[in-house]
């Protein structure tokens, strides 16, 4: 649903803070050449880790998957410990989205764990390989793996693996159909969060929350804790989640059907348009003209909001694409049966057409059907 992101200092614009953070890769870059070329590869080793996340952070995936390969092979050419540079090169690739090489290689890291660090490392593998087999839909081998790392992480004391397992697990929640357990995790994850001082994550797993209470129906949840973790996002210099979560409220607002709704989703468009353009941003832009099409009354409003949102949907990719429309798709359906009327054929038609042109046969399936129904 939310794509991470880096976070930025609130006092800077966006821009400012990511090109300081791309000046210093640059430096850690430089700092690492030279001692390479002087010899002090005990010293290059130990700063590959940081190289990485400072890749990552910069949505550089290709690069930090390269720096943790080096990272893992100086440390096998100079018999140093391999397990940490393996678990990072586990990390990274599983953000990398090379889930099976992620699996090997933090199997590879407990085997060649020492004594001294096996159970930390075992902890980490386990929360790496838990979120790859949710990435490739393992749900109960994932929820095993990510349990236990959430247990091991707990008795170490070491809060923040045990928020980082709990995330995961909020997520298979959600694909089992669970959001109020969902909305729990996060719930209690951001608590975790803010207590060891990651303000970037609480504020992330607070929006989250916020959303999972929305879908699971839990709207007086939603009115509670929504302008908290607006003013925290706001706070944070986080203008998405801004959007996000007043996406949220709009949701809250449609199932609600009152009169707020088409204000609320007019809301959301609003703080959607305004953002820097990112996949985000136009993802977030995509669902809030959707959301309009739901809240308008005047036919020529429905056919406006219809048009710009499946042109801004198809424009995403096809996976997102898909969760978009499918969205809007169920939304109009349930609007048609709250109010005991048939829904909009055409309107119906049209998203079962654009969910068909994805490419993917289940959601091509689920179009058909939907179509088939009306009759």
């Amino acid at each position: 649903m939310l794509a991470p992101m880096p976070a930025t200092d609130p006092r800077e614009p966006i821009a400012a803070a990511a090109g300081k953070r791309w000046v210093q890769l640059a430096q850690l870059r430089g700092r690492i050449a030279r001692l390479a070329r002087g010899g002090q590869l005990d010293v290059v080793a130990s700063l590959m880790p940081e190289l990485v996340r400072a890749d990552l952070a910069l949505a550089l995936p290709a690069d930090g998957l390269l720096r943790a390969r080096q990272a893992a092979q100086l440390a096998e050419e100079h018999g140093a410990p391999t397990a940490g540079p393996l678990i990072v090169l586990a990390a990274t690739l599983l953000a990398a989205d090379s889930y099976a090489p992620a699996l090997d290689a933090a199997a590879l890291a407990i085997a060649r764990a020492t004594d001294a660090e096996r159970a930390r490392i075992a902890v980490l593998a386990d929360l790496v390989a838990g979120a790859a087999r949710r990435r490739t839909h393992q749900l109960a081998a994932a929820r095993t793996r990510l349990v236990a790392a959430r247990r091991a992480a707990a008795s170490r004391g070491d809060a923040a693996l045990v928020a980082l397992a709990v995330v995961e697990l909020a997520w298979i929640d959600h694909e089992e159909d669970q959001p109020a357990a969902a909305a729990a995790c996060f719930e209690f994850a951001t608590e975790l969060f803010r207590r060891i001082g990651d303000i970037a994550r609480a504020v992330e797993t607070a929006v989250l929350a916020v959303a999972s209470w929305t879908t699971a129906g839990e709207l007086e949840r939603v009115a509670d804790r929504a302008a908290r973790a607006s003013d925290a996002a706001r706070s944070a210099g986080r203008a998405d989640l801004v959007a996000f979560v007043d996406g949220a409220l709009a949701d809250a607002a449609l199932a609600q059907r009152g009169a707020a709704a088409a204000e609320a989703c007019a809301l959301a468009a609003e703080t959607a348009r305004a953002l820097p353009d990112s996949p985000f941003a136009r993802e977030l832009r995509a669902a809030a003209r959707l959301r309009q099409l739901r809240a308008a009354e005047d036919r020529l409003d429905r056919d406006r909001h219809l048009e710009a949102g499946l042109d801004l949907a198809l424009g995403l990719p096809a996976a997102r694409a898909g969760a978009c429309v499918g969205a809007a798709l169920v939304g109009l359906l349930d609007d048609a049966a709250r109010a005991a009327i048939d829904p909009n054929r055409t309107e119906v038609q049209r998203l079962a057409s654009a969910l068909a042109r994805l490419g993917d046969p289940e959601l091509a399936a689920m179009a058909e059907s939907v179509v088939a129904e009306l009759g």
